[in-house]
């Protein structure tokens, strides 16, 4: 009876532990380097996502995209559509604004391994590639975290993250924008 609780406890404290084991299948090969036609091919059959339709921002055309009512990213819960276009999709995750989920969703992209290419908070910007050329990345480390400190947390946000084998890259395969307006968070991902 003590072995089959300490498994069951074991077990238990395996998935609160690596949650990134239980990240779907789709989201993994979303960030790898899976030829786009077989992501796409992936999630129109994956069972996960459901056929809607998603409305522009001209509030008079919708078009064709495939929804999902929880993508449990780590452990954030988000809203997700995606648009499959010929040649890219267009994913938007959302959540409702909170500190500890802006907090939590910068940290899970990390997990994933991207990299952050480009802040913008209120009116200013800060291009991470451009700087590094001049720049220590100690010092470019510095001047982000000063920037993203010296505003408050609810303050209008977008910050770029890319594959770090594509951070030199003019059109990576893989942008992630992760936007916060104080009122919702939206993390948008580009695969092309």
């Amino acid at each position: 009876m003590r072995f089959y609780l300490r498994l069951l406890l074991s077990l238990c404290c395996c998935s609160v532990t690596f949650p990134a084991l239980s990240t779907p299948s789709w989201w993994q090969d979303t960030l790898s380097a899976m030829p786009y036609s077989n992501l796409k091919e992936r999630i129109e059959k994956s069972g996960s996502w459901y056929s809607c339709e998603v409305q522009l921002l001209d509030n008079s055309t919708f078009i064709s995209a495939f929804c999902l009512d929880d993508f449990s990213y780590y452990q954030q819960h988000l809203y997700g559509e995606v648009v499959l276009r010929r040649e890219s999709a267009q994913f938007s995750f959302l959540t409702e604004y909170e500190w500890q989920r802006l907090n939590d969703l910068l940290l899970n992209l990390r997990k994933d391994g991207l990299v952050l290419r480009r802040v913008t908070i209120g009116q200013e910007h800060y291009d991470v590639v451009e700087a590094l050329e001049k720049k220590s990345s100690e010092l470019v480390d510095k001047e982000v975290i000063l920037l993203m400190n010296r505003y408050p947390q609810e303050a209008i946000r977008s910050l770029l993250w890319v594959k770090p084998d594509e951070f030199l890259t003019p059109s990576p395969s893989l942008n992630v924008q992760l936007r916060s307006d104080g009122e919702i968070i939206e993390v948008k991902v580009t695969r092309f």
